[in-house]
């Protein structure tokens, strides 16, 4: 218990480092995609932020499991990060499928689809994560545990 404990610390300040050098970026980042895509008349090119988002969720991913490689093993704390990148590219795969599907389409036909579509296959893929992560490693502590912890 006190590996789980002492792996939460870790990972909790971790979240609020990051979160707090983050913050500004991602507004910043937002505000430019938004003057941009304002000038350009391709919406494809919205799949910009996505990519962007992937990249850092996959750096962020890699600093969280080589804290969980100290507390388990790096096989499980390698296995986790790999099912984590994995099911992040299946999650962000279905966003640009939705901006390339309605890419010619109306605003409504994407908001329609991201509530019926993507939002309900983001907490699919959650739901699986969560459950294979703790099959993987019985000590993992999922991001709501830390930020609640």
């Amino acid at each position: 218990m006190n590996a789980v404990t002492g792996q939460q610390t870790e990972l909790k300040e971790l979240y609020q480092h990051m979160h707090q050098r983050t913050t500004a970026k991602l507004w910043a980042v937002l505000a430019l995609f938004l003057f941009v895509s304002n000038m350009i008349q391709q919406p494809i090119l919205a799949l910009i932020i996505p990519i962007l988002y992937f990249i850092y969720d996959v750096v962020r991913q890699h600093r969280r499991f080589q804290i969980v490689a100290r507390h388990t093993s790096q096989r499980s704390a390698d296995r986790l990060f790999r099912l984590h990148v994995g099911i992040g590219m299946f999650q962000y795969g279905a966003l640009a499928a939705l901006i390339i599907l309605t890419a010619d389409r109306s605003g409504t036909t994407f908001l329609l689809g991201l509530c019926l579509f993507v939002i309900p296959f983001y907490w699919l893929c959650r739901r699986f994560l969560m459950h294979r992560s703790k099959q993987i490693d019985p000590t993992y502590i999922s991001e709501t545990e830390i930020q609640q912890g």
